[in-house]
């Protein structure tokens, strides 16, 4: 049998977990797949972790399909695997990385680009209100606005606000009147999101009952991050960074 030792860190499979098994993580699946096909890769809700892991020969690199810090995630990474005593290594958190940031770029631009002709330096006059799924930890909703600034740095727009879809404040209306009190008139609602689902449906429904409501506001919504080439070769990057040997990620469950 192949051992964690002497095993390729190309031939260790990804496991891609998310809260929510849908149709969405199943293309964002099959995408990684058709994008490195000497990579095998599973995906599944994080109830299914143990179930996904087959025979548990090989050592996963566990990648959690959030953009903000999931302690939720790793700890059900961890009560799954660690009783089966399966070393496995933690994938690192995409977020706030320049590669995301670039996709979140082109997300608002295709947004824009989808309404009246361009241009030059009309960024000036665009907002972005960046909305992430929001949470009880303060940590998960402090990153939003940590990407938020980052986001901001250097691209030229008006600015960038941040609301939460569901457990924090600001709501998406209310970051929406926030940024018309900022003297905004075009904005781009940005749900920050790595998967389509029912959170970001909520936050197109929200920003266009809003929009509706305010015709003086000029409002488009972008869309979420999905399977960008990009964020798949950061994807493979992270894989192969933590499955080098002695990566401090590395989970033993023995060592547990």
């Amino acid at each position: 049998m192949t051992t964690p030792e002497t095993e390729s860190a190309a031939a260790r499979p990804v496991l891609l977990v998310a809260d929510d098994g849908t149709e969405a993580l199943r293309a964002f699946v099959d995408a990684l797949g058709r994008h490195s096909p000497e990579l095998p890769v599973a995906g599944g809700h994080l109830k299914q972790v143990s179930g996904l892991m087959g025979d548990g020969t090989a050592r996963p690199t566990v990648v959690p399909l959030t953009l903000a810090p999931a302690p939720h995630a790793e700890r059900a990474v961890a009560s799954a695997l660690d009783p089966a005593r399966l070393s496995y290594a933690y994938g690192p958190l995409l977020g706030g990385h320049p590669v995301l940031l670039d996709v979140l770029e082109r997300r608002v631009e295709a947004a824009l680009d989808a309404g009246a002709a361009r241009t030059p330096g009309d960024r000036a006059g665009v907002t972005v209100l960046l909305v992430g799924p929001g949470a009880t930890a303060p940590e998960a909703n402090a990153e939003v606005h940590r990407v938020a600034r980052l986001l901001w740095e250097g691209r030229g727009y008006a600015g960038v606000e941040t609301a939460f879809v569901s457990l924090a404040a600001p709501d998406v209306p209310s970051g929406l009147d926030r940024c018309v009190r900022l003297g905004a008139r075009r904005i781009v609602v940005l749900p920050y999101f790595l998967l389509d689902g029912a959170l970001p449906d909520r936050v197109r429904a929200q920003a266009e009952g809003w929009a509706e409501a305010h015709p003086e506001a000029e409002v488009r919504t972008a869309d979420v991050v999905g399977p960008d080439p990009a964020l798949l070769d950061l994807l493979v990057r992270h894989h192969h960074e933590a499955t080098t040997p002695h990566d401090p990620r590395e989970r033993h469950a023995q060592a547990h």
